[in-house]
């Protein structure tokens, strides 16, 4: 695969890199970081500009976490409302998630790009959930400056043997999985708790006389 990608780079350069990046925080299936791996293990062969490496996938993932998030703010809301029912998301559970993430989504917009599946759809989750514009424009541009400087550069310092650090060992990828659950949990924890807390009060306000 990795020859199938770095032939795509030869032949295509900066904009295949831009192009899979962009598409790949839309919310499609592209292998927009391992496509920067190649590119930044090449710029350290001097096939290709550093910078330009880093300049393509900073501006692919940016502005496509944006259209990610336009389409989850104009189309997201309807599709909950039509059939969130069916999988159990509520009005009532969607306005509590929806304030949930405007007071913990900067830090989760600003992380998202490191952890699979979750790069993927943030920006369209961050639209569906109102999460304001101004605020996921600053958070999402600088971890796509971190993620890309990091993979980019990573890959261009240590060459050939990034591809091994970062796909040799399941246990980095099971840590993240095993942060990742402990915080979704702790979210779904508290949101029982303040529902049930909601229908007490409720009840008490009808024996109430």
């Amino acid at each position: 695969m990795l020859d199938t990608i770095t032939g795509f780079l030869q032949d295509y350069g900066y904009g295949i890199l831009f192009l899979s990046i962009f598409l790949e925080s839309t919310g499609l299936p592209f292998p927009g970081e391992s496509i920067l791996i190649a590119a930044g293990i090449m710029a350290g062969h001097g096939q290709l500009d550093i910078w330009g490496v880093f300049a393509a996938s900073w501006i692919g993932g940016t502005l496509g976490d944006n259209l990610g998030y336009w389409l989850g703010h104009r189309y997201g809301r309807r599709f909950v409302v039509r059939y969130g029912h069916r999988i159990g998301l509520t009005d009532e559970k969607y306005r509590y998630v929806e304030e949930r993430f405007r007071q913990v989504g900067p830090p989760i917009v600003l992380i998202a790009r490191f952890i699979l599946l979750l790069r993927q759809v943030c920006g369209f989750a961050a639209g569906t959930l109102r999460f304001p514009w101004w605020s996921f424009l600053f958070y999402n541009a600088v971890g796509a400056a971190l993620w890309s400087g990091a993979y980019g550069f990573g890959s261009y310092v240590l060459g050939d043997r990034i591809d091994t650090y970062l796909h040799g060992s399941p246990w980095a990828y099971a840590a993240i999985g095993a942060v990742f659950l402990l915080l979704s949990g702790g979210t779904v924890l508290q949101f029982r708790r303040k529902l049930r807390a909601q229908r007490a009060a409720e009840g008490d306000a009808k024996k109430a006389p």
